[in-house]
């Protein structure tokens, strides 16, 4: 990777971490988690993950959607969580409630989780996913919180995949950790994140971002997947750069369960 992506990479970073800092001193001094955590407030909607070759759906990515959503933004709800010493409790409560919609997903298609590297290593969460369940299920690890014990870390990320379930590391491109994370727990997908995709039709610095990870994914045996596609001009650089899969609203937008279909 030349000296001018990795500029590009870190500025990205720091726009991110600059915006995630804002939302959650924004949202926190109010926010309500605890009643959610009690409740059945959390609604599932799912994305469509695409196969860009043959534009077939192939997985939906969970996304939880909160109460006055037109005020707080769901990433608003979980970094007032973190606050709270929540967080945790927060992302179990939304992964049993896009696991119980799971049969009523198209048959052979997967479920994308995402989860922070805490979570991911809880026997509570393990403990979620039902035997027939196991292999449509992907944990997509998000990149917002560092790792202490990356040894206790990798291990409880090997028991899962002795399970059956499959791994994401979710936002590369723009941290730092999302690099560690392909390093120490070889994942089975590679998101690469909205900043980087957006405008990679006329940007050739964007380009070679996305070639560079999708070369590193086709050598760790991993696919490469593409977030924010939203124009037929990325969508069909992406495809030329022989990126495996995609999302966005060009190709779907987030849809709750009985809607599925419904909408393009």
């Amino acid at each position: 990777m030349t000296d001018d992506s990795r500029l590009d990479l870190e500025l990205i970073a720091a726009a991110a971490s600059s915006d995630l800092a804002a939302t959650a001193s924004e949202a926190v001094p109010w926010l309500d988690v605890p009643r959610i955590l009690k409740g059945d407030s959390i609604q599932m909607a799912f994305q469509p993950i695409v196969n860009l070759g043959t534009r077939e759906c192939i997985g939906y990515e969970a996304l939880a959607r909160f109460p006055d959503e037109e005020i707080v933004s769901p990433q608003g709800w979980f970094a007032a969580a973190a606050a709270q010493g929540l967080a945790q409790q927060l992302e179990i409560v939304a992964v049993t409630a896009a696991l119980a919609q799971l049969a009523q997903l198209p048959a052979g298609v997967f479920i994308s989780l995402n989860v922070s590297p805490i979570t991911a290593g809880s026997p509570e969460l393990r403990s979620l996913i039902k035997p027939k369940q196991r292999k449509r299920v992907v944990f997509e690890i998000k990149e917002d919180a560092a790792v202490e014990d990356y040894q206790r870390f990798t291990g409880a990320i090997d028991e899962l995949r002795s399970a059956g379930v499959r791994i994401a590391v979710d936002d590369a491109g723009i941290a730092d950790v999302s690099l560690r994370h392909m390093l120490d727990i070889r994942p089975d997908f590679i998101k690469i994140d909205t900043d980087v995709t957006r405008g990679v039709d006329h940007d050739p610095v964007r380009q070679a971002i996305v070639t560079a990870f999708r070369s590193v994914a086709a050598q760790a045996g991993a696919l490469s997947l593409a977030e924010g596609i939203e124009t037929e001009e990325e969508l069909e650089t992406l495809r030329s750069l022989h990126i495996d899969l995609g999302q966005g609203y060009l190709l779907g937008r987030p849809a709750y369960v009985e809607n599925l279909g419904k909408t393009s």
